[in-house]
């Protein structure tokens, strides 16, 4: 891939891409003010008259403006969606941030005793960063980014979605790229809202499988005397195993077995003489791409599986390569962003400052067709809009995903949770 064919994030934006006058037409023009109200109040409408709804539950949730100059300014709050729009439109913020919603209304975090004031309830949240990825990608450094390392993120968000969906049950995931070199997950059921500190680090954990560091090449997987690996591991190495060797996968376009010493700690458990192969492998074939390397690195495991005479022979062979897979291709956490029910993390829609490009969702079932070089910046959505109008722009197709897979069957769901609450039978119409 060609210089040109990299995106460098922060420095090759244009400055038409990102101003205040730009962001001030995309506030009043693009953002979906009604669409982030109905997903956050999850039919909590203060307006509505349904018995069950929590009238102030949208006002008790604590957002953060950032303003020019890096100004945070927390504990913002609004009674209903005209607030919440009139008071961004007034502030202007370059980025805004979404907390938990609380026992009250943060405006008031400052009068309450600290252990009447708490978080009550908050999405599950993951964040994962290309920055984490820094020590095993070898086609982009620093902010620069391109489509074979975005590969990283795919495999991220389809090992999240698996996970969340059919070992915890979760149906309503949000995924958003970040505007710049990442993904952020969201997980809005009900239950994953109202999960302990103590339960979200519990599902953190649960999710963690590597680390990252110098000469690190191998998951820590333990068979821990079992003849096979645990389901969710065995179903996620499944997933990267496929994005690890593909010809267009990992493997291949970072072609990790040919720069550094990836190679080398790879090979550590292998033995003098199963070294000595894989060097003469390679010196008769010096044109060997990685993915012939790992192949004959395959067939020294097969091999091993033939003569292996103890059960503790069997068990290191059953993880001998799936540990490097993993460790190369498994979603990297920043753990820390999901321990906690008040951690903040910014919304989707915003545009982020350094790239000029919008914050949208990411259809999880279509991660191929997603290019972080296409998202929209908003000069690009302005000049589109001089020749249309704000409907039709190029950020229409990611509001429709918004809108048609996410927050419709996330409010049926919030509608049936919401008639339990309060006794209604589902016949009786429900005023939203």
């Amino acid at each position: 891939m060609s210089n040109a064919q990299k995106m460098d994030v922060d420095g090759l934006m244009k400055n038409e891409d990102f101003s205040p006058q730009l962001l001030k037409i995309y506030y009043e023009k693009f953002f979906p003010f009604l669409q982030m109200f109905r997903w956050l109040s999850y039919r909590n409408d203060p307006k509505s008259s349904s018995p069950g709804t929590q009238k102030d539950f949208f006002q008790r949730r604590e957002f953060t403006f950032v303003l020019q100059g890096d100004i945070f300014c927390r504990y913002q709050c609004f009674k209903d969606m005209e607030e919440y729009r009139a008071k961004v439109l007034e502030r202007q913020p370059i980025r805004m941030e979404i907390g938990a919603v609380f026992s009250h209304a943060p405006s008031k975090h400052h009068v309450l005793p600290k252990d009447v004031y708490k978080p009550l309830e908050r999405e599950l949240v993951f964040d994962i960063d290309m920055d984490d990825y820094d020590d095993i990608r070898t086609c982009c450094t620093g902010s620069k980014l391109c489509l074979k390392c975005w590969t990283f993120m795919k495999v991220a968000i389809q090992v999240l979605k698996r996970t969340l969906e059919e070992d915890f049950g979760f149906q309503h995931i949000l995924f958003v790229y970040s505007g710049r070199r990442g993904v952020h997950c969201w997980v809005c059921d009900s239950e994953a809202r109202k999960l302990s500190n103590e339960q979200r680090s519990a599902v953190a954990e649960y999710l963690t499988m590597v680390s990252s560091g110098a000469n690190k090449c191998r998951a820590d997987l333990k068979m821990n005397g079992c003849e096979e690996l645990h389901p969710s591991v065995d179903e996620a190495y499944k997933i990267c195993k496929k994005w690890f060797e593909d010809p267009n996968g990992i493997l291949a376009n970072q072609d990790i077995l040919k720069n550094g010493n990836h190679l080398t700690n790879i090979l550590e458990p292998f033995s003098a003489d199963e070294k000595d192969k894989i060097k003469k492998f390679m010196q008769e074939n010096s044109d060997a791409t990685s993915l012939q390397i790992w192949k004959k690195l395959q067939d020294l495991v097969r091999l091993r599986e033939v003569n292996e005479a103890t059960f503790k022979q069997r068990m290191e062979n059953k993880v001998l390569l799936k540990d490097v897979a993993i460790q190369y291709t498994y979603p990297r956490l920043d753990v820390n962003v999901s321990k906690q029910m008040n951690h903040l993390l910014k919304s989707p829609f915003v545009v982020h400052p350094k790239t000029g490009r919008v914050c949208v969702p990411i259809d999880p079932e279509n991660v191929n067709d997603f290019d972080p070089a296409k998202v929209p910046t908003i000069g690009q959505l302005v000049e589109e809009m001089r020749d249309a109008n704000a409907q039709h722009t190029s950020l229409k197709p990611y509001l429709h995903y918004f809108e048609t897979k996410f927050l419709q069957e996330l409010e049926k769901t919030a509608t049936e949770e919401l008639r339990q609450r309060s006794g209604v039978s589902p016949g009786v119409l429900m005023d939203f």
